[in-house]
């Protein structure tokens, strides 16, 4: 395949080649247009900017920024550009994508909201849905280690996940457990993969996002909690809460003890001091 020259690096039929012909995987439909539109962004800048440079590139994301793109979205356009020119061969052109900013807390997915979720997806008999947000919200399962939820990694309540080519350790509670070989049972699942289409295949990602935005709205919860990563960050919060109540006990039970040596045997007998 002929690769276009630096002056003309944004072309349709060069899109169009990449999209189809381009990286290392193919890209789903979704994953396509997305990436397309925001190829087709980067054009128009590049037209009343200039060719594309190191410091032409900043100045783009800053003004996706100031259009109000949130630092996901801007990833995604970084994702796709930086795609196009390894296909185009200007790795010199690659760049970092943003660090992910935290939320604000009113914007955060909440564990009455998890449940909401959960409870609607029960009443609407969507029994993959429940137990993948259940999978997410539990556990600190990567969202591209989906298809790695296998009946045997199941019955054995975890194991090695191999995640961006390193492998991560991996537990499941006794009660998703249990659930999920209920679940297994009733699709008739008897090896690999627990969360497949109706052909044995792996969940389309676009086709996920879009069954949880869909729960989201029937539930009253903001769509934009409605993904994996939303679901993993609820995990890790609610990891962090306990941590810190952990903490919080393990000084009181502290300082209780230093309080009642103090009162037995104290330099000045019967000296109480308040912990507080």
């Amino acid at each position: 395949m002929t690769k276009t020259g630096q002056d003309e690096i944004l072309p349709d039929q060069a899109i169009d080649d990449f999209l189809r012909n381009g990286g290392d995987r193919p890209l789903e439909e979704d994953t396509q247009r997305r990436y397309r539109n925001a190829l087709r962004e980067l054009r128009s800048f590049l037209e009343r900017s200039g060719p594309p440079t190191t410091q032409r590139l900043e100045l783009w994301q800053q003004e996706l920024r100031d259009k109000g793109y949130q630092e996901s979205s801007i990833n995604l356009h970084i994702s796709a550009a930086n795609r196009y020119f390894r296909w185009c061969g200007h790795l010199e052109l690659n760049m970092r994508h943003c660090r992910p900013v935290h939320s604000v807390r009113g914007l955060e997915l909440t564990r009455q909201e998890y449940l909401r979720l959960l409870y609607t997806a029960r009443a609407k008999g969507r029994h993959r849905l429940y137990l993948i947000i259940k999978l997410f919200a539990t556990t600190d399962l990567p969202q591209q280690c989906l298809e790695q939820v296998t009946l045997e990694l199941v019955q054995a309540g975890g194991g090695e996940l191999n995640w961006r080519g390193n492998r991560q350790e991996y537990s499941i509670s006794v009660y998703l457990q249990q659930e999920l070989l209920d679940y297994a049972a009733e699709i008739e699942i008897r090896q690999g993969a627990i969360f497949v289409t109706r052909n044995g295949k792996p969940l389309d990602r676009s086709n996920l996002f879009r069954e949880m935005r869909e729960l989201c709205r029937a539930a009253g919860v903001s769509e934009e909690k409605g993904n994996p990563r939303a679901l993993r960050n609820l995990y890790q919060t609610t990891q962090n809460d306990i941590s810190a109540q952990m903490d919080q006990l393990i000084r009181q039970a502290y300082n209780q003890l230093l309080q009642t040596e103090q009162t037995a045997i104290g330099w000045k007998e019967g000296h109480e001091i308040s912990a507080g």
